[in-house]
């Protein structure tokens, strides 16, 4: 038969490492040039979707698979974006619904 020690909860503690937790720092950008550097990447991002899927369409694409996932990234980052709006929208008239 084995041997069936039982250990206390806290033996095994020294052996855990501590957590850290990153620094807050102040933000260095205002809202509202975080949003635009956002709006751009997606901008960007549909753009060279378009791009890969005319060349894929022209049958210039070298790597198929690579085209699509281009595509797809632009397609998901676009809806990341319009919830952000929806979101954001939603709070505005929230805010704009309180009575004063």
């Amino acid at each position: 038969m084995a041997d069936l020690r039982v250990t206390p909860a806290g033996a095994n503690l020294a052996t855990v490492a501590p957590v850290r937790f990153p620094e807050l720092r102040p933000a260095t950008e205002e809202f509202g040039a975080t949003l635009g550097r956002a709006v751009s990447d997606v901008n960007s991002l549909q753009l060279k979707a378009q791009e890969a899927a005319v060349q894929l369409a022209a049958g210039q694409a070298g790597d198929t698979a690579e085209t699509l996932a281009t595509i797809e990234k632009a397609s998901i980052s676009f809806q990341f974006a319009l919830q952000i709006r929806n979101k954001l929208l939603e709070a505005y008239q929230d805010v704009m619904r309180m009575p004063l």
